[in-house]
């Protein structure tokens, strides 16, 4: 009887085991049927989206890039910049072809995107038909009429920019409704593992947890790279990677405006393709060094553009390593700074020489004193120092005006220069006092001559704005080491010469230490 109830019972077991097993392999595979759904919806959201939002921002980053560059067209007005900025605006041109090509129409995974897409598949045309006709313009019309017709159309452009910025925030959206589907299915796998068994509660937890780690390192890996992208592209720096043999593998569109060379054209090649042959192979030895021992190296070089045009390029160079340190990479960021030395070495210039007769004022004429005393030290020989005054020249400014002071003063200098040898120092010290120094002298005998030629091609008449004035010098001189032996104490003899010469009567030259001066011209 017993058997019989073991046998009876089990055969009701059968059924029951039966029916769990089949419904547990039904949950199951309904389970995997919603991972694998799940699954798909994170593959549509990060590789139907993702590459969609790229190209599209790609688009729209050269269509506003092409927009700065025509505007800046209008506002240099040069046509050597001009055939620039339309290189730069073709090469944005292609980028944008690249990039449609890339997104359309495989890139389109809804109705309302996909009407976004028609709508600017028809517009881009027109905008690069208008890019070139404004450039086309500029060859038969002034700028001014041109940049009014291009006003004109700046409503479309606005209208293309909102068509582009709709196409990419409908990507995010549908990205974001992807996301909250996958929630949902996720959270239904979740119910039945409970419904299953606590192992099954124990698993689901276990694989949300899962799951969300992962989703949020793709997305932030998806957003990181996202960024870096823009970044890489957006930057006004040039930017170049290479490998470890320094063959180029990427460039940001910045280097291609800065040298004109493109992507396609430096990739497998290596740095040296723009080189300008200025650096030594000395320097290039040293940065090789400093990057295998420090992994860094921080200069400025001489490159040279595609057009064969020089410019000074200040670089940073960084070697990265992957994380397995399997692979080494290095990174170039470079800016070129041609302009602003050129605005440095013009201030440094300003700060060191008079703005009216181009000749070294009193800072510039100090330094160089110093060093010709030095000179005149270590070679034994005399150095001369003559202070010059004009005698009578405040009349001229007033009688004539400082037009007319400013031309006899120019004209002075002129002739100063060219009273003395190359080596020898003129300055203008203010107002019009110059001073000059004259080396290698061997006896104070020399120095007579020199300062009687000064006073007859000072004193010769002179043509200024159209009046012809005369004015004389009075000329006072210190000798070193026989008056001293300090620039400012030299400076200070020749000066009061000098005013011991006007009091002598003016058009006169006066030695230190001599009770008279010599005769008048």
């Amino acid at each position: 009887m017993r058997a019989y109830l073991n046998n009876k019972n089990r055969v009701k077991l059968y059924p029951a085991v039966s029916l769990g097993i089949a419904s547990a392999v039904a949950v199951l595979l309904g389970g995997l049927m919603m991972i694998s759904t799940f699954d798909n919806y994170i593959h549509m959201m990060y590789n139907g989206n993702s590459a969609p939002i790229r190209h599209l921002a790609n688009i729209r980053a050269s269509q506003s890039d092409i927009r700065q560059l025509q505007w800046q067209v209008f506002a240099h007005r040069q046509a050597s910049t001009t055939a620039a900025y339309a290189r730069a605006v073709a090469s944005r041109l292609d980028s944008i072809a690249r990039e449609w090509q890339l997104y359309y129409p495989e890139g389109i995974s809804s109705s309302r995107e996909k009407q976004l897409a028609e709508q600017i598949r028809i517009a881009l045309p027109h905008a690069s038909t208008l890019a070139h006709e404004s450039l086309a313009r500029l060859q038969f019309e002034d700028y001014d009429g041109v940049m009014r017709w291009y006003e004109q159309n700046t409503p479309f452009f606005d209208r293309l920019d909102h068509l582009l910025a709709s196409a990419l925030r409908v990507n995010v959206e549908q990205s974001g409704q992807l996301a909250s589907n996958s929630k949902q299915l996720f959270a239904r796998i979740c119910w039945a593992a409970l419904g299953l068994s606590l192992a099954l509660i124990a698993l689901g937890a276990f694989a949300l947890q899962w799951r969300r780690q992962r989703d949020d390192a793709q997305r932030k890996s998806l957003e990181h790279l996202w960024l870096v992208d823009q970044v890489f592209n957006i930057t006004l720096n040039g930017v170049i990677i290479t490998d470890q043999s320094g063959r180029i593998t990427k460039v940001n569109p910045a280097f291609t405006r800065m040298t004109g060379y493109t992507q396609a054209e430096v990739l497998g090649q290596k740095p040296s393709l723009w080189s300008s042959g200025r650096q030594s192979t000395a320097f290039y030895a040293d940065m090789w060094q400093s990057l295998i021992e420090h992994g860094q190296w921080q200069g400025q070089l001489w490159n040279r553009k595609k057009c064969g045009d020089l410019y000074l390029e200040s670089l940073c160079i960084t070697a990265i390593r992957s994380l397995d340190e399997s692979t080494l990479n290095y990174v170039a960021v470079c800016s070129d700074i041609t302009r602003q030395q050129a605005e440095q070495e013009l201030q440094g210039y300003l700060a060191t020489h008079d703005s009216l007769t181009d000749l070294p004022n009193r800072v510039l004429f100090r330094e160089r004193l110093t060093q010709a005393i030095a000179r005149g030290q270590r070679a034994g020989l005399k150095v001369a120092i003559l202070f010059l005054d004009l005698d009578h020249f405040k009349e001229i400014n007033d009688r004539l005006g400082h037009m007319v002071g400013d031309s006899t003063l120019t004209t002075i200098a002129s002739r100063l220069k060219g009273c003395l040898r190359d080596v020898d120092i003129v300055a203008r010290l203010g107002g019009d006092e110059f001073a000059m120094v004259l080396e290698d002298i061997h006896d104070v005998s020399q120095i007579e001559p020199i300062a009687r030629k000064l006073l007859a091609s000072v004193g010769q008449a002179i043509m200024a704005d159209g009046h012809e004035v005369f004015v004389t010098p009075s000329i006072g001189v210190s000798v070193f080491p026989d008056d001293g032996e300090e620039p400012d104490t030299l400076v200070k003899l020749a000066d009061k010469s000098m005013y011991e010469a006007k009091g002598a009567g003016k058009n006169a030259i006066r030695f230190h230490a001599k009770e008279q001066p010599l005769e008048m011209l």
